[in-house]
């Protein structure tokens, strides 16, 4: 069964949980890349991350899209930003068909409710089939000790292509 893992990260900490999942999976990765970055620090990246999630500004990409024809299984990590799917993310699933595919869903932010982002997901793509979700809170190389187990029984369950909650 082959896998892909699509993900956008703006701090790294998607980046994070990307690399540690395709560790445990073996799948291939495509990092979304904007065709104009976020800024990096201070006010404006935040009210411009949160404004463009809010109002779903759409975006566009460097680099084509994946073709997902050759996969059966989608795993999705997204930030959350203001409470929501950030913007990047909803930009591709806007675009993306997932007809026939069994969805994974990883999200991470730093704090709060995530059961939003993963309903706006849910709701937007009836075309897939959401088999499992995880959130994490500001995933790092100095933090993720207690989380490791997590991420590996919910990629266990991925490998398997059971359900995981």
């Amino acid at each position: 069964m082959e896998r892909v893992l699509i993900y956008y990260s703006l701090d790294g900490h998607t980046h994070f949980l990307a690399e540690q999942a395709q560790k445990l999976l073996g799948c291939d990765v495509y990092r979304l890349q904007l065709a104009k970055d976020y800024p990096s620090k201070g006010f404006a990246k935040y009210y411009t991350a949160g404004r463009n999630t809010v109002l779903r500004f759409p975006h566009t990409f460097k680099q084509p899209l994946p073709d997902l024809s050759r996969y059966e299984v989608v795993i999705l990590a997204t930030p959350i930003w203001a409470g929501r799917v950030c913007a990047p993310m909803y930009s591709y699933l806007k675009q993306a068909e997932f007809a026939h595919k069994d969805l994974y869903l990883i999200a991470n932010c730093s704090g709060g409710d995530v059961s939003k982002c993963f309903s706006i997901i849910k709701n937007m793509k009836h075309d897939g089939h959401v088999r499992g979700e995880i959130s994490f809170i500001n995933p790092n190389e100095a933090t993720f000790g207690s989380d490791s187990a997590r991420l590996k029984a919910f990629c266990d369950a991925v490998l398997l292509n059971k359900s995981f909650q």
